[in-house]
């Protein structure tokens, strides 16, 4: 019987680690993808999170005939009551804490060469996709495109509600991850590149042939990139309130 696992990938939050899972463990991928994503002929990322029901549905269905058993979405958050209803989809999800995820993704950004800015306060000001507040409320309550509005208790009970429709919603340091989707999907325990940020060879050859001793000393020492993470109090609030709220219904069961 297909099945397709839809993936909601957050970044920073072991979503690369379970893609290149879903790989080494024979999941077939949309033909052209980056990490997961699908692309098409051109490269471009399909913007599934603009389908409607009819366009929704009609990916499903292309899936389905190609082969393909795992789908990523980065970028956007799809319609997930219309994933729901498929009975072909798993809907599946990563979470941690959303100042971890925060501050690793500062870090990944820093020590990556993919920002300029030299502080967390400056990378803030930078206005990235990724580090939008209550990053999580407004991805499952489908208010994560730009420009953003502004979004309140009401849009924390839409992301309670769309994370319910989920197969799996898994909390990191919450659960054993690897043996959770070894249970639920037979994966086995391959050796993948979880795409950490610490211990890459390559990102301290890289911050040397730019002269970034300073960041260098940093990286090999493992200390987070520089900044007040208190520039980050009150920015999740939402997002704490949404992963509390989660741990108690685990909590209950």
């Amino acid at each position: 019987m297909y099945r397709l696992i839809w993936f909601q990938h957050i970044h920073k939050a072991a979503g690369t680690l379970v893609v290149n899972l879903a790989r080494a463990n024979g999941e077939i991928l949309y033909k052209n993808n980056a990490n997961g994503n699908p692309l098409d002929e051109d490269g471009e990322r399909l913007e599934l999170w603009k389908y409607d029901e009819g366009q929704l549905k009609s990916f499903v269905d292309s899936c389905e005939q190609e082969g393909v058993t795992f789908v990523a979405t980065e970028h956007g958050s799809p319609d997930f009551k219309v994933l729901h209803r498929d009975s072909r989809v798993v809907l599946l999800t990563t979470l941690r804490d959303p100042i971890s995820r925060a501050v690793s993704n500062y870090n990944h950004a820093y020590f990556g060469g993919y920002t300029k800015a030299s502080n967390i306060g400056d990378f803030l000001s930078e206005s990235r996709f990724f580090m939008s507040d209550n990053f999580y409320v407004r991805t499952f309550s489908r208010k994560e495109q730009f420009p953003l509005e502004a979004i309140s208790e009401e849009d924390l009970e839409t992301a309670k509600g769309a994370l319910a429709l989920f197969d799996l919603v898994l909390l990191l340091g919450k659960i054993d991850l690897l043996t959770t989707l070894s249970e639920e999907f037979g994966w086995g325990m391959s050796a993948v590149d979880s795409h950490a940020t610490f211990g890459d060879p390559w990102k301290v050859w890289n911050m040397m042939k730019k002269g970034q001793l300073i960041r260098v000393v940093r990286y090999i020492g493992g200390l987070s990139a520089p900044g007040e993470q208190s520039l980050l109090d009150g920015r999740y609030d939402l997002d704490l309130s949404l992963i509390r709220s989660i741990e108690g219904d685990d909590g209950g069961d």
